[in-house]
């Protein structure tokens, strides 16, 4: 007879010799006992914990000579035949390899056909979830109403890659990871009738490796077996290709004693001999896990939290690192780095040291007297606080074309820069009766318009009533439309300034541009003088034609 591995040659036979998964298997034996049988089941966990194994027992089950039973007889020909995988009614098919829609087509036209000397016709997918989407809407008619004598069992590793439309038709049971020892018994029961002479570390070391599954367990077992005749703790360290136990504690005694030097040199040892550093990692991780939680209540964790998570990291590193020991001597240098002590003072440097700051203190406090209370920054300008002698327009008058510059300062204080900018180009003339007026060349109507307009003369107005103290409203004409009664005694003497184009001009009295527009030649166009030269100096080009008016 052929060799069997030994996962395939201790595979259990009946519901009784599975090991870990009991609730699952009296779950299923009930609803054998019971015949309620369900037309698809879905069998979800990690890998090696017994889900084809079940799914054929359930087969067996369903078509054993004495079935539906909760025993299966093992006996009975078609028993024998799902044994030995030559049965006619149970149909494996690997999902990773036949996941396409063609597959399952053709398996929508096989389940037409009724099974052959048994009830039921049992199709047990395997790695369900590798089927594509296509191939599961094929597959979603067939699930949701099977024919009466078919039975789908599926078995996946990744559950939630599996659509909820197939989830929602299936039965679902959920596979756990055998626990150690759950694992060490049955690696005895195959050790026993194996007979393999195996010392108790050698099978816990082995249980420890396997991360929950039987099979990987009696892979394992099975290795070991070819190398050596009797299997130790050391047998199953060399192949596994991981550290004995001894090294383990002694690198994480060296670790919490900050002996750098010996965790260096146990490094580069291991790696010499071949062993695998990502392991050794993990395993000096579960060993410093184990130390902590058998630390009394109130005792010191943190260095075990530290080393714990700084080699977590390591072994995430490790996987794309070029040499696997550097970061795991990296990770133990910063673990054993002591701290800086504190170096000490001599007496006197100390005494001298408190001297210098009781009297950068004292100098301090020197200067904080000295110095004046600063007050809040304030929004206003200074020139908001100052207000007219009087109480009369003539003051306010006078005030107002004293204080010009300021009161623009004013605006811009207030972040009314467009208003500063429009009301630069004007003077005020007087305040009349609540009323400031303020004249504009006639060349700087654009200004004059601008400030008019509502939401800017608003602005102007609340500023200037706050710096006239007083309400004031707003009134702007040109130069030649201010009358004497406006200018009274307050016209402004003649001066030189300049204007916003930068070029040095002459104030002309108001009347100064009528009397010139009446001494004009008749035949000359008054917009030549006024509007045409304004639109030159504003946006610059040649006069080419004036239009008459009847134009």
């Amino acid at each position: 007879m052929a060799y069997l591995a030994l996962y395939r040659k201790w595979r259990p036979q009946t519901f009784a010799d599975v090991i870990g998964q009991a609730h699952i298997c009296q779950a299923l034996q009930n609803s054998l006992k019971q015949g309620r049988i369900s037309h698809a089941y879905l069998f979800s966990g990690p890998r090696g914990t017994g889900k084809t194994t079940i799914a054929r027992l359930m087969a067996k089950g369903l078509d054993c000579a004495h079935g539906p039973t909760d025993s299966p007889c093992g006996e009975c020909q078609e028993c024998r035949a799902i044994a030995n995988g030559s049965s006619l009614n149970v149909i494996e098919i690997d999902g990773a390899s036949n996941r396409g829609i063609e597959e399952i087509r053709e398996l929508r036209e096989q389940v037409r056909f009724a099974p052959v000397g048994a009830p039921y016709k049992v199709y047990i997918i395997d790695e369900v979830h590798m089927l594509t989407p296509e191939a599961f809407n094929a597959l979603l008619k067939t699930l949701e109403e099977p024919p009466a004598h078919v039975v789908f069992i599926f078995a996946t590793t990744d559950l939630h890659k599996v659509p909820a439309t197939i989830l929602s038709r299936c039965q679902r049971y959920d596979f756990k990871r055998l626990n150690h020892a759950q694992l060490m018994e049955g690696l005895k029961k195959v050790a026993s009738a194996e007979g393999i002479a195996a010392d108790e570390a050698g099978l816990a070391m082995i249980a420890k490796h396997a991360e929950g599954g039987m099979r990987d367990a009696l892979s394992l077992l099975e290795q070991c077996m070819i190398y050596s005749e009797a299997l130790t703790v050391e047998t199953a360290a060399d192949v596994l290709g991981v550290a004995p136990a001894e090294e383990i504690r002694r690198f994480t005694e060296n670790l919490l004693g900050k002996d750098d030097k010996a965790c260096l040199e146990q490094i580069n040892r291991l790696y010499g001999s071949g062993r695998d550093l990502m392991q050794f990692t993990r395993d000096v991780v579960d060993e410093l896990r184990g130390q902590m939680l058998q630390l009394e209540p109130g005792q010191r964790q943190e260095s075990f939290l530290e080393a714990i998570r700084k080699l977590s990291d390591c072994a995430r590193e490790m996987r794309y690192a070029v040499d696997a020991r550097i970061p795991l001597e990296l990770a133990a240098l910063e673990l054993t780095a002591k701290p800086k002590q504190e170096q000490s003072l001599p007496s006197e440097d100390i005494n001298s040291l408190k001297e210098k700051i009781r009297t950068l203190e004292q100098q301090l406090r020197n200067l904080s007297a000295k110095e004046t209370p600063r007050e809040e920054p304030q929004r206003e300008s200074a020139s908001v606080r100052k207000r007219p002698s009087g109480a009369g327009d003539q003051e306010r008058t006078q005030f107002l074309i004293d204080n010009w510059e300021d009161y623009l300062q004013a605006l811009r204080s207030e972040r009314l820069v467009q208003c500063a900018a429009f009301l630069c180009e004007g003077r005020p003339v007087a305040v009349q009766a609540g009323t400031a007026v303020i004249r504009f060349p006639r060349e700087r109507g654009f200004h004059k318009a601008s400030i008019e307009q509502p939401k800017h003369r608003e602005a102007a107005e609340r500023v200037l009533s706050k710096f006239i103290g007083t309400n004031l409203e707003m009134e702007c004409v040109f130069d030649d439309e201010v009358s004497p009664e406006m200018t009274g005694s307050h016209q402004q003497p003649e001066k030189r300034e300049k204007g916003s184009a930068g070029i040095t001009q002459v104030n002309e009295p108001p009347n100064a541009s009528k009397t010139a527009a009446q001494n004009r030649p008749q035949n000359e166009p008054a917009a030549e003088n006024e509007t045409v030269q304004a639109a030159l100096k504003i946006f610059g080009g040649k006069v080419v034609r004036i239009p008459d008016a009847s134009e």
